[in-house]
């Protein structure tokens, strides 16, 4: 007996976690002492379950939605899209029967406040007294970080239901507001599913266990596998673009994004941490204090813990905080320590529930909208005042204009345009020729303007306008880092402490879309017309109508004319890709450019051929000769019959989720070149010859999954012709010692300058008179900084900087390109060069002079990178392997770099 008793006391004191904890949920009300209108339903009475006593799902939102709605004249609910699986996305307005009886004029004259132009004092001082205030509060971008959703729903019925909340009072006289309760219902969804999934009869608080951690991809992303707050300027998610077409019809004076972080932490609300992008204003800055301090004081009040300004920056516009603050609104995350479930055991062994999330978002969003009530009026006028200020840019300041021209890649040209213009920036299109003193886009400082003409149908996106702020937020190459911030990060950084980057530390869309720009320091001369939604066009030639005698041909150098080859090779139409440069006919056809001969093809070819073309914006010549003025014939040898391309694409873990979302989006969204997903652990039981090409996405781990019967299996495919394509981090794979695919190392950190190599960091084993001539002498002092360094180490991260590569144009993965590209570096890695009996550089990073575009790179790094290989070609028996030292498809904005995956894909296979 007193044996068992030992047993029972010594498992309660090894294992307390899987005992059902004793401690219950928390019950205290969420707004102590309010009083509810019983004809507003609970959630409880609708869906089941009580307010943060289970994680909702998207059809107990939709459900409760409609619940208030039919109970509430004082809500309208509003469909604003559909996610990729074809889930409703909602937003709800709560405001006063008189608001939302006139919520056209609300829009209306906010509207007018956003474009000021015209509106004289008077008309603004009447309209800032005559609008409400309006507020967003969005919830649940990241699918696995579920408490602003159920958060969202309790604020929704605590603004219909409470009968004596004086804040309640106060936000309906002043205030709009606006509730997206889910923004990500997809991944929201897969992540209630694993976590209900792995639930038993008791909630399980155990950090690792199923219940919080999820199986790849996880619910953070989205079907496609998009980090969508890193979205809103790229606008490649239909949910994305659905909430910017939504925000530019209402402008919001507050955007507030909902998140949770780790389970350890508190909550975070602004101010935010540095670095802080200079274009946010003074009075931004102050507004965000103003909404902190309210956030605290109701903490306070509860007793909650909270942080400000030590995590979380405002610097990167893709967030959905930044991007809409550049538009002048007052854009914040707010942070909830995450249960990831309904209970999670912290390592102070405290319990956090399910519902303390819920409940501290609610407090913070009440709170938020108390200040916007109480500061109505001066919310405006800041508002208004920030979109005067973006026209009064372009009137003085050192950009009058960004300067487009019409030449290039147009398929590019004309998608950037599209994309400025549908996040409400204004673009205007040349009808004549223009002129102006320019300089080219990331000069060096200093230097001089030149006089250009411009060709007609050039754009041109003025900076005065009242959307300036966010157009050179997203066009200018570089913005400079709080200089303490940076100071911080090589002090953390030297002594090998993680650096506080948060994300890209440039963007440029003008550098990776690989569209020539200007910058005009006056006034573009020449007539222009506004460009309007989705009206940007590549000015292609229709097809003529009568079908040629030999054939087509189609230049190779623009991302349509990729899109164009897949949707044929995928039709059954043969194409041949010739090598080499060639004249016909006078007009010069860069290599690459692909020929269809009219023999033994679709009967219908002629006018599918024009119906794509056109769809695609690419001029198609016909051929009546096959006389080639100089270079090689159509018949010649350096040519290559391309087969229509089927991609295997790896999936699951290790990979990572938003490599795999970013290449699939690309190839098939934009490219319509269809993957085949296979999870990576069963890679050695498929029968990978029935594909051309297997990409291994971005992803740490692939020699633990795939072993040693996966790596054969790969190296079997290349063996016998097909192509594999690493990108990033699974290029490391490539250069292990079971694999040996790439004959390339990644290289680890140099010593500091002046410092000379250890040879048994790069794998040589030194002599005895090395060590004699290495140690050091009697009388040298001790050096203590090379004592503690580590003895092999990776390269410093680069935090997500542009940088420029030089492209071997001889070489088929390098077709389209004219000598340089820029690229995003987001790593560690750095790879040497593969020597010329083993294959061929194709894209090397650029002299150190000529290396950084835009971003922070470490000083160490512009020292080691320089001509190192950013994208290798190395054969491998009948086969091929292409290795990307970085994604080139990062967050599907890189339109610039779409032809180096492109070449790989559709002109590899078969050589």
């Amino acid at each position: 007996m007193r044996a068992l008793v030992a047993s029972i006391v010594l498992l309660c004191a090894v294992a307390p976690s899987q005992v059902p904890d004793s401690t219950p949920p928390p019950t205290e009300p969420f707004a102590p002492g309010v009083v509810y209108d019983a004809k507003i339903p609970t959630l409880d009475a609708v869906v089941g379950h009580t307010v943060g006593a289970e994680v909702s799902a998207h059809a107990d939102v939709e459900k409760y939605l409609h619940a208030l709605a039919a109970a509430s004249p004082r809500i309208r609910l509003v469909e604003y899209g559909k996610s990729w699986e074809g889930r409703t996305l909602w937003y709800a307005v709560v405001g006063s029967e008189a608001n939302l009886a006139r919520l056209p004029a609300i829009r209306d004259g906010m509207r007018r406040l956003a474009d000021p132009r015209g509106l004289t004092a008077a008309d603004a001082d009447a309209l800032e007294r005559d609008l409400p205030a309006v507020g967003w509060l969005a919830n649940c971008v990241h699918g696995d970080e579920p408490s602003g959703t159920d958060a969202a729903l309790f604020v929704l019925y605590h603004l219909l239901a409470a009968t004596n909340d004086p804040v309640v009072d106060k936000v309906f006289a002043e205030c709009v507001v606006l509730v997206d309760p889910l923004q990500n219902p997809d991944g929201r969804d897969r992540f209630v599913h694993s976590t209900r999934a792995a639930r038993g009869r008791w909630p399980d608080a155990t950090p690792l266990g199923a219940e919080h951690s999820q199986p790849w991809p996880g619910g953070r992303v989205n079907h496609a596998l998009f980090d969508m707050n890193r979205d809103w300027f790229a606008m490649s998610q239909p949910e994305t673009a659905a909430r910017v077409r939504a925000f530019l019809e209402w402008w919001p004076l507050v955007y507030v994004d909902l998140h949770e972080m780790g389970g350890n932490s508190s909550y975070y609300f602004p101010p935010p941490a540095l670095p802080l992008n200079g274009e946010i204003t003074a009075s931004q800055r102050q507004w965000l204090v103003r909404y902190g301090k309210n956030n605290a004081r109701w903490f306070d009040r509860y007793g909650f813990d909270y942080f400000t300004r030590e995590a979380y920056d405002s610097f990167y516009p893709g967030y959905g905080e930044g991007w809409p603050t550049f538009h002048g609104s007052i854009g914040m995350t707010f942070e909830m320590a995450s249960a990831r479930g309904l209970v999670y055991r912290r390592s102070d062994e405290r319990l956090l529930h399910y519902r303390d999330g819920v409940r501290r978002h609610f407090t913070a969003s009440m709170a938020t909208l108390e200040t916007l009530a109480n500061g109505r009026a001066e919310a405006l006028g800041a508002f208004v005042e920030h979109r005067r200020a973006g026209i009064a840019r372009g009137e003085k300041g050192p950009v009058r204009a960004y300067v487009f021209p019409d030449r290039g890649d147009r398929t590019r040209l004309a998608r950037l345009m599209n994309l400025l213009v549908a996040q409400g920036i204004e673009v205007q299109r040349a009808t004549g020729q223009l002129q102006a003193s320019c300089v080219p886009l990331a000069a060096a400082a200093g230097t001089a303007a030149i006089e250009q003409t411009f060709p007609n149908g050039s754009y041109v996106v003025p900076m005065a306008q009242p959307s300036s702020t966010l157009a050179t937020v997203l066009l200018q190459p570089h913005f400079d880092m709080d200089a303490s911030f940076l100071d911080e990060q090589k002090r953390r950084e030297a002594r090998r402490q993680g650096t506080e980057f948060y994300d890209l530390t440039a963007w440029s869309l003008p550098l990776l879309f690989g569209v020539e720009t200007w910058t005009a320091a006056g006034d573009v001369a020449g007539e222009r017309s506004p460009l309007g939604a989705g009206g940007a066009s590549t000015g292609a030639a229709p097809l003529r109508e009568n079908p040629p005698q030999v054939g087509y041909l189609v230049a190779w150098g623009q991302n349509g004319a990729a899109a164009l080859l897949a949707d044929l090779l995928r039709l059954g139409v043969k194409a041949r890709c010739i090598d080499r440069s060639f004249t016909h006919e006078g007009v010069v056809w860069p290599a690459g450019s692909f020929l269809i001969r009219v023999q033994d093809q679709p009967a219908d070819l002629h006018a599918r051929l024009g119906e794509l073309a056109a769809s695609h914006g690419v001029s198609v010549a016909c051929i009546d000769s096959s006389w080639v003025d100089s270079g090689p014939d159509f018949g010649t040898g350096h040519s290559l019959a391309l087969k229509v391309p089927r991609v295997a694409l790896a999936w699951d873990r290790p990979v990572n989720a938003n490599s795999a979302g970013w290449v699939r989006y690309l190839l098939e969204q934009r490219y319509g070149i269809p993957c085949s997903p296979l999870r990576t652990h069963q890679i050695d039981d498929v029968d990978l010859d029935r594909f051309t090409v297997l990409i291994l996405p971005e992803g740490g781990g692939y020699e633990r999954v795939l072993g040693k019967s996966g790596a054969a299996a790969i190296k079997g495919f290349v063996e016998r012709g097909g192509v594999l394509i690493t990108l990033g981090s699974a290029t490391r794979w490539l250069t292990g010692d079971d694999v040996k695919l790439l004959a390339s190392e990644a290289e680890p950190r140099q010593k500091p300058k002046g410092e000379k190599s250890d040879k048994s960091e790069q794998g040589e084993k030194p002599a005895e008179g090395d060590k004699a001539k290495d140690a050091p002498a009697a009388d040298e002092p001790f050096d203590y900084a090379k004592a503690i360094r580590p003895d092999k180490e990776s390269p410093p991260a680069v935090p997500g900087a542009i940088v420029q590569v030089t492209v071997d144009p001889e070489h088929w993965l390098g077709f389209g390109y004219t000598g340089t590209a820029d690229v995003v570096h987001d790593s560690a890695n750095i790879f040497t060069p593969v020597k010329l009996d083993r294959g061929t550089n194709v894209a090397i990073y650029a002299p150190a002079d000529r290396l950084v575009r835009a971003g922070f790179v470490w000083d160490e790094t512009k020292r080691q990178l320089p001509q190192k290989a950013f994208l290798v070609h190395q054969p491998f028996g009948r086969g091929h392997v292409v290795a990307f030292a970085e994604d080139p498809n990062v967050r599907a904005f890189a339109d610039g770099l779409n032809l180096m995956l492109l070449n790989a894909v559709l002109l590899t296979a078969g050589r």
